[in-house]
């Protein structure tokens, strides 16, 4: 079952040009996206509601949609206002059209009860193009339940080895720091230090070793805001292992996000990078570089994951003390299906 009450990651803005029409599927809902002339973005149903067609197959005309099966136009509150040869239109000639919202730089789309959708509710991420960081961004799709993407999320003890020679080099404490997690509204902030670690590259200058602290918030359905901050060494100490209250000698920041497209693929989306003033375009395409090939990484592992539960979908897992988030979300997760599920009084 999903949970359709949610705000969900369609695109990143820039996919999006003048006149295009997008084709997505969210929780097993074909869509069709496309913008009006003033930038804002509509999102149909991708049916056309007199032959089914996709509208997404369409064509944008000033801020209407046309379907190019039999010719039927939809404004953009998804009211049929032109059929061809036909001038009497039905009052259910309309297609359904979902909330939609540009923030950061994702184009988010409500999947569940219009009158429910709450934009405050959105989480804030950084924007593709701020001059106050440098990212770069990209996306993948899996062959998988999006929740086995979230555990993996979830648990960045498998750093130390998925990635033993990319994220996690010579980082042998994200399987061995257990970290705090606190709870937050529909999901998650996961916090812990990683004391002594190497210090590579440029960062060498503020001595051999540094602090980490690592804390991000993980929100339904899989949105990742994740924020590294180094330290010099000993900061770990100072601050009793608490959350530190000066600045960062370099910020890292990853932001990325999990949409369900169907019960077995899922899309990720993802942009890292760093404080501008921390890093130029050249180190960026760097970092950028090891964190997608961490990401192929995972994707390998998930997809051969996915294969196997589907051969014994019965079998049950072991739980370890590694599971702690895991688990605490996927019972956040049933509480939502579970809220959606219960007969209105």
């Amino acid at each position: 079952m999903w949970v359709r009450n949610a705000w969900y990651v369609a695109a990143w803005s820039h996919e999006l040009e003048a006149g295009q029409v997008l084709a997505r599927t969210i929780v097993d809902q074909p869509l069709a996206l496309y913008r009006k002339r003033d930038g804002a973005v509509v999102v149909f149903e991708d049916r056309c509601c007199h032959r089914f067609a996709p509208l997404s197959m369409g064509r944008v005309e000033q801020d209407d949609l046309r379907c190019m099966y039999h010719g039927l136009k939809f404004a953009p509150d998804g009211r049929c206002i032109e059929i061809p040869g036909q001038p009497l239109i039905p009052q259910s000639a309309v297609v359904r059209r979902f909330p939609v919202v540009e923030s950061g730089s994702w184009i988010w789309v409500w999947m569940g009860e219009s009158d429910k959708a709450d934009v405050a509710s959105i989480p804030s991420s950084t924007r593709l193009g701020d001059p106050a960081y440098h990212m770069k961004a990209g996306q993948l799709d899996y062959a998988a339940d999006y929740l086995l993407i979230d555990d993996n999320l979830l648990d960045l003890s498998h750093l130390s080895f998925a990635h033993e020679k990319t994220l996690g080099l010579d980082m042998p404490q994200w399987a061995d720091e257990r970290p705090r997690i606190l709870p937050l509204e529909r999901g998650l902030r996961v916090q812990r230090w990683l004391r002594g670690q190497p210090a590579r590259s440029f960062m060498r200058r503020h001595g051999d070793s540094l602090d980490l602290w690592n804390t991000y918030d993980f929100l339904f359905p899989g949105v990742f805001l994740l924020r590294t901050s180094f330290y010099v060494a000993g900061t770990a100490e100072r601050c009793k292992l608490g959350p530190p209250s000066e600045p960062p000698l370099f910020l890292r920041v990853d932001d990325q996000a999990v949409t369900p497209m169907t019960a077995r693929t899922s899309r990720y989306f993802y942009a890292a990078g760093a404080r501008s003033g921390d890093i130029d375009t050249d180190r960026v395409a760097k970092l950028y570089g090891v964190t997608e090939a961490a990401f192929h990484e995972d994707k390998s592992i998930i997809e051969a994951q996915q294969k196997l539960i589907d051969l014994d979908p019965g079998r049950r897992m072991l739980p370890t003390s590694l599971d702690a988030g895991p688990t605490q979300f996927r019972r956040i997760v049933q509480r939502l299906i579970d809220s959606e599920s219960r007969p209105v009084a």
